[in-house]
């Protein structure tokens, strides 16, 4: 019974995540499934969950909060590049697992209101586990429903 409210409360709620709520795919380090939700038009918080591919193959969690600057480049004069940055957490797990802090720097191609196009740099300091700097750089799409 409590499964059929829930996704009966998650069914009625859908109408107020209309192009709030991507999903969709990141490849580079990590690689994996990406998903991104709008708190307003320069807010946001994204996650993903995803392979690391560096010296291991490890599961790797992700969040940030995200400021965006809309069309703060241009590419060829014409296609409009928005640039975000923000701060999140970041979990590897190992043999022994990894957390850190992620500062994401990236840009966004938003070709239509259904869908963007993104590029991501994200140093990562880690303070549990193996300490140190990490680097991650990837690409991804995602869909807005």
């Amino acid at each position: 019974m409590r499964i059929i409210i829930i996704l009966s409360l998650i069914t009625l709620s859908l109408p107020t995540w209309a192009n709030k709520l991507g999903l969709g795919v990141s490849v580079g380090n990590p690689t994996g499934l990406n998903g991104k939700y709008w708190m307003d038009s320069s807010h946001a918080v994204d996650g993903g969950f995803a392979m690391s591919l560096g010296r291991s193959t490890n599961l790797s969690l992700h969040s940030d909060y995200l400021f965006h600057r809309p069309e703060s480049f241009y590419l060829n004069d014409i296609y409009a590049l928005d640039l975000h940055y923000g701060i999140g957490g970041r979990m590897e797990f190992s043999d022994s697992p990894e957390v850190g802090v992620r500062l994401p720097v990236g840009l966004v191609y938003n070709p239509n209101s259904q869908s963007d196009l993104f590029g991501e740099v994200a140093p990562i300091v880690d303070f549990i586990g193996r300490t140190g700097l990490e680097l991650h750089l990837l690409f991804g799409a995602r869909y807005y429903f």
